[in-house]
């Protein structure tokens, strides 16, 4: 064998290898992606305000509750919303800046080494946690927040939406408009700084932070640029990989159905078919979210699905407990491959949202529904409820309540429970809500077709009855309201707010 054979040998042999390491870096068809039991999204403003500049408060508010939980992976914002940076960014402006309020706290880290995606990377890698920079991609905030404003708008308002009509919502005159080159070239640019200045395990695109991205009639001409966009992302994820040796990842924050993703400009099916996403996450403030056909498209493709569990979802604010429980074990049963908290803040330490203890004490159950089920005596399922807002114009699509009754017309509604009551309940209470409520009035009520009586009054506006278990099917129960007989002593609209089945175990 000559040596110049030799020497083809040597490169083809060395080019597999390449070839092999490049593959298990960052081909996504050659492993999936970790799964994680829950995904804890951690608004980085409220914890470091809550801290009040002192290193070590920061690190225990936001790493002290999931320590000996079911959170696997912590999806990191800076809590700028992605117009200016609470760290040290050569792409966008401090916060602040712009209207020379800057915190000093912040650059008094900064100036001692302690650049907060520094400091969240080496605690969570200390803790064994994954952790992602989540990145608000068109936040909104900054249109009542002017700290948050980045000089980019203030000189460039041809890139912004401005205030458009989006059905029967009107956006935020902050939101940019992603037609611009200009403005995809910069939300690339600042994610393309963070992954390679600091070593995130990977990226979250939070698309829910916030629609729309385009003029009224011109989505689905556009929605292409958003794909185009989420290509760049990927790539620069296979490249950072194939840097670091190890499997970097990428995730996105979509709309609740496959309908509302369709009407933002997100072309989800794209993302999943051509591998350049490995998480997708479900929702922002809704209740009921369609897993199942998402799980359609994602599972054959290795991609993962959770849904939001928001903190303050269809205006229960916060979250009550029972109904933080109820709405989990609906989404294990629903197939979710884990659960994505957003907008939880469990740090106990002067905890300015007042939810610390209790939401804290769920991190190490809510990833295991059978663990939920063994320690939660107390679920609460809910009609979802909520209008379409200036940031979610296509959220809350299946939505009825509130709505105003009518004499002589029932309103059809949907309850959504997912767990066998039959075999788990004691006792179960359905309660409504109905503003303007009058001794004198009469409300009718169907669950599963069938006649609900012997309401009690249950404080203002609420009334309560106990049912039986046999009464609720596993899935999706038909509710109706009527308002049989109004009470002339009011003319108000009497406005149906909630139906929530209470269950005790």
């Amino acid at each position: 064998m000559n040596r110049r054979l030799l020497f083809r040998l040597g490169l083809l042999a060395l080019s597999c290898i390449l070839l092999v390491a490049d593959a298990k870096a960052g081909d996504r068809n050659t492993d999936t992606p970790k799964r994680y039991r829950v995904i804890f999204n951690s608004d980085g403003h409220g914890v470091f305000k809550d801290a009040e500049g002192n290193l070590e408060q920061w690190i225990e508010n936001l790493f002290g509750p999931l320590e000996n939980s079911h959170v696997d992976a912590l999806f990191w914002c800076d809590g700028a919303g992605g117009n200016t940076a609470n760290y040290d960014s050569r792409v966008l402006e401090r916060s602040g800046a712009r209207v020379g309020k800057t915190d000093p706290k912040l650059q008094a880290l900064i100036n001692q080494g302690n650049d907060p995606p520094l400091v969240v990377v080496r605690e969570a890698r200390k803790r064994k946690i994954d952790v992602f920079y989540s990145f608000r991609i068109n936040d909104i905030h900054d249109a009542f927040m002017a700290d948050e404003r980045p000089t980019f708008k203030i000189e460039h308002p041809e890139w912004l939406l401005g205030k458009k009509k989006y059905g029967a919502v009107t956006s935020y005159p902050t939101a940019l408009n992603f037609a611009f080159k200009e403005v995809r070239d910069l939300k690339f640019r600042a994610m393309e700084e963070i992954l390679t200045k600091y070593d995130f395990d990977g990226l979250e695109i939070d698309f829910l932070r916030s629609a729309p991205y385009f003029l009224p009639g011109t989505v689905k001409k556009n929605a292409p640029l958003l794909t185009e966009l989420i290509t760049r992302y990927h790539r620069l994820i296979l490249r950072q990989s194939r840097k670091r040796g190890r499997r970097l990842q990428l995730a996105v924050r979509v709309d609740e159905s496959l309908a509302a993703c369709a009407r933002d400009g997100f072309e989800v099916a794209k993302w999943i078919n051509r591998g350049l996403v490995d998480h997708v996450i479900l929702g922002s403030g809704v209740i009921d979210i369609e897993i199942e056909e998402f799980r359609k498209l994602a599972r054959p493709r290795n991609v993962h699905v959770y849904p939001c569990l928001y903190g303050w979802p269809s205006r229960y604010s916060p979250i009550p407990r029972k109904l933080a429980a109820a709405t989990a074990l609906n989404y294990w049963n629903q197939g979710a491959d884990g659960i994505y908290l957003f907008n939880w803040f469990p740090h106990t330490q002067n905890n300015s949202e007042q939810t610390g203890p209790w939401m804290a004490s769920m991190l190490d159950r809510i990833g295991d529904p059978a663990r939920l089920r063994a320690t939660e005596s107390e679920l609460m399922f809910v009609v979802d409820r909520g209008r379409p807002a200036g940031e979610y114009p296509s959220n809350w699509l299946h939505c009825v309540l509130p709505t105003a009754l009518e004499t002589g017309k029932p309103l059809s509604l949907r309850l959504r429970v997912r767990e066998n009551l039959a075999t788990q309940a004691s006792s179960l209470s359905l309660g409504v809500q109905v503003d303007n409520l009058q001794s004198e009035d009469r409300i009718a009520v169907t669950l599963g077709g069938k006649t609900i009586t012997d309401w009690k009054p249950a404080g203002k506006n609420r009334l309560e009855t106990e049912i039986p278990a046999s009464l609720i099917t596993r899935g999706d129960n038909p509710v109706t309201l009527e308002l049989v007989q109004q009470s002339k002593a009011s003319g108000t609209d009497r406005v149906a707010r909630a139906v929530e089945l209470n269950v005790r175990r």
